[in-house]
């Protein structure tokens, strides 16, 4: 059943108007030059994006700063939804938490590369990496991240499976991942906080010098 959905949802992303393919195709093509971007750093190290001690933080840190926010909203639909029990915007809370999934995905994608290479994530890991966790704040946010995704991703699977099979899905079996999601929500937003005080220890990075030094 799983793979006979998967092909259904191949199909309905494939299809489309013609302005949708070539929106599509141009969204392909921004992808394409991202990911020889990466391949470019993965080949000289993250010189290539003139970040180094000096300018540490960029795009990546940017983006992932912003994308953890926008996972974190979809806890605005899930809580009035499942917990009071407001139908009106039920048709948009599994778009809310699909997007969630997306976000949370690409905010582990930026750390990854934020760390120059990708085979250094075992970094992360804790009593693994040299990271030093509990101590390392980039950590404990990998870890509620993970965290978070995973709650998400169980919630997204179950109900595209039942709504797939044309069967109602039972909210009394996912309450209790969507109770444990709204701290979950918070604890993200929380640890990225965490990961700013830094800031103080580089007055550089609050002067008018840093635009044109990086």
């Amino acid at each position: 059943m799983l793979i006979d959905a998967i092909n259904e949802i191949f199909k309905i992303v494939t299809t489309g108007n013609k302005k949708y393919k070539m929106w599509m195709g141009f969204l392909s093509v921004l992808a394409l030059i991202g990911i020889s971007f990466v391949f470019t750093q993965i080949d000289q190290g993250l010189i290539a994006t003139n970040m180094r001690d000096q300018v540490s933080w960029g795009w990546y840190i940017a983006n992932f700063t912003f994308l953890v926010g926008l996972a974190a909203a979809a806890v605005v639909l899930v809580i009035p939804y499942y917990i009071y029990n407001y139908k009106p915007i039920g048709e948009i809370v599994l778009i809310g938490e699909i997007m969630a999934v997306a976000a949370v995905s690409m905010c582990l994608m930026f750390i990854l590369l934020d760390m120059g290479s990708a085979e250094r994530f075992w970094h992360l890991i804790p009593y693994i990496g040299i990271f030093n966790w509990p101590g390392s704040i980039l950590t404990w946010d990998v870890i509620v991240l993970n965290m978070y995704l995973v709650l998400n991703l169980t919630l997204v699977i179950y109900a595209l499976a039942k709504t797939y099979a044309g069967k109602p899905y039972k909210t009394k079996f996912i309450m209790p991942l969507i109770f444990f999601s709204v701290p979950a929500a918070i604890s993200i937003h929380t640890v990225t906080a965490f990961l700013y005080l830094g800031a103080p220890a580089r007055p550089f990075w609050n002067a008018a010098i840093l635009a044109p030094r990086f």
